[in-house]
């Protein structure tokens, strides 16, 4: 049974013993129900586990499946039997997501998942997933040139075309990953998080024009205004780290190697 909860926090949901019965089955314990299905099913799960705060109010209806990739979280559902499914890519984000009503497919979809099974492998083989297109650019090695499709396709209320294009038409930063923040157009060497901190990046001035603010950790240049988008991407272009070459596929410590 779910222990009392804190003064002032919503109760818990509770899982609906009707619906789940091998949660009933574990007296309301949704964790120990996966694990229990999976050892039916002769398959090692590994680390299982369920939200840390006592004051979350999902904690008795979510459980997440460690992987080395990341992980498996699956969520119950509160008026109908169904297993929310989200895979998450450390570094990328949410790689898949896909709802089904049977169990056995949750387990053998996380440890498919932790078996090192491709995104594109898992939609393949469980058509309800939806995959991001993201991700299978990432496995296919060709991040950079998607996300650049996903920034100069972004609402101009979320970023300014012009600037966008005047980077895209350099070839140096055609090759790195682009990133938008708060109307900011960033650059990574890398195509995952964490990123590599270390190229210039364009922000928005009030009244018009553009900052080049100085990377976190690359060349200690002043940050300059610039009056147009070529000005400004020029500045980027001059405080680039030496050698900058492609982003490299995968996190910022590839690039130490």
């Amino acid at each position: 049974m779910d222990a009392p909860h804190p003064a002032g926090y919503p109760p818990a949901i509770q899982p609906d013993p009707l619906l789940y019965p091998e949660v009933a089955a574990t007296n309301g314990n949704w964790v120990a129900a996966l694990r229990d299905a999976a050892a039916d099913m002769h398959v090692d799960l590994g680390t299982v586990s369920g939200p840390e705060s006592p004051t979350d109010s999902r904690r008795l209806i979510v459980a997440s499946v460690d992987a080395s990739r990341g992980s498996v979280v699956v969520t119950l559902g509160e008026q109908e039997r169904v297993f929310g499914i989200r895979i998450w890519w450390t570094g990328v984000g949410e790689a898949a997501f896909g709802r089904t009503a049977e169990l056995q497919t949750v387990v053998n979809v996380a440890h498919a998942w932790q078996a090192g099974a491709s995104v594109r492998e898992l939609g393949d083989r469980w058509p309800f997933l939806e995959i991001h297109g993201l991700t299978l650019a990432h496995e296919r090695g060709e991040a950079v040139a998607f996300k650049w499709q996903i920034v100069r396709n972004t609402p101009d209320r979320l970023i300014d075309h012009d600037i966008v294009e005047a980077a895209y038409a350099n070839p140096l930063l055609r090759s790195l990953f682009p990133l938008i923040s708060h109307g900011s157009l960033q650059f990574s060497r890398c195509t995952r998080d964490p990123w590599s901190y270390d190229v210039p990046s364009l922000v928005p001035q009030l009244g018009g024009g553009w900052r080049a603010l100085r990377a976190h950790k690359g060349r200690d240049i002043p940050d300059h205004i610039a009056q147009t988008p070529e000005e400004a991407v020029a500045f980027v272009v001059a405080g680039l780290p030496d050698g900058c070459g492609p982003a490299v596929e995968g996190p910022a410590d590839l690039l130490l190697e």
